[in-house]
């Protein structure tokens, strides 16, 4: 079941009276209490997904060089979720969906459900997103983030739609808040977002020249 933003999915459970007996509840949604009116969960995400898809215009990608498992199966959910985003107003450029597919390829190698084997991580799904980002999408300190908090779970980000909507909030707010945001040129600004999706270190440096290497090479 999908709820609309605003509500959340409560799933079937057991309830015991006051009197001792057990009823069951059916799965629904119940209203989000006023604290958390304006998060999204996966439910909503869903919801978002199923009822505005048609309002957008989609293009044929490119398939990224040297991935065969990218056969375009997530080419309209990315469009999407990059235009939902843009609609509203968390950033004023356009974001080419084909640098998603490349940190796609990077990531996760288009395995849908994938959790990473790395010691002491917790990377999820197709852009292997992090719990502790989980954490940080779904709090209200941050401005930025505050126009489009999102909570889910680990196990809720190993479903394509899920993951990209947050994946794609997530890169966004990098390149929004990252060191050089205020560069004049586009590349260098989008450049310095990826670096900043991974770490603004010389990792993240090694990361950006490898998805943009990727990404060039499939344009």
């Amino acid at each position: 079941m999908n709820c609309k933003p605003g509500y959340h999915l409560v799933n079937k459970h057991t309830r015991i009276s006051k009197n001792g007996r057990k009823h069951i509840v059916d799965e629904h949604c119940r209203s989000n209490p006023s604290s958390k009116a304006k998060f999204l969960y996966k439910s909503n995400l869903d919801y978002i997904f199923d009822k505005y898809k048609s309002n957008f215009k989609y293009k044929k990608l490119n398939r990224v060089k040297g991935f065969p498992q990218d056969k375009g199966q997530y080419d309209v959910k990315i469009q999407f979720w990059l235009n939902y985003w843009k609609d509203k107003k968390l950033i004023d450029e356009n974001i080419d969906p084909l640098l998603v597919k490349s940190i796609i390829a990077v990531e996760s190698t288009f395995r849908e459900k994938v959790i990473t084997k790395m010691p002491n991580s917790s990377a999820t799904g197709l852009m292997q997103i992090l719990v502790s980002t989980m954490l940080i999408l779904s709090q209200k300190k941050e401005k930025e983030i505050r126009k489009g908090i999102i909570d889910i779970s680990q196990n809720e980000a190993k479903e394509a739609n899920t993951n990209i909507a947050a994946g794609t909030r997530w890169l966004i707010y990098k390149i929004t808040t990252s060191p050089w945001r205020n560069k004049k040129s586009k590349k260098e600004r989008m450049f310095g977002g990826v670096k900043y999706y991974h770490s603004w270190n010389l990792g993240g440096e090694k990361y950006a020249e490898k998805v943009f290497r990727v990404y060039n090479n499939s344009k």
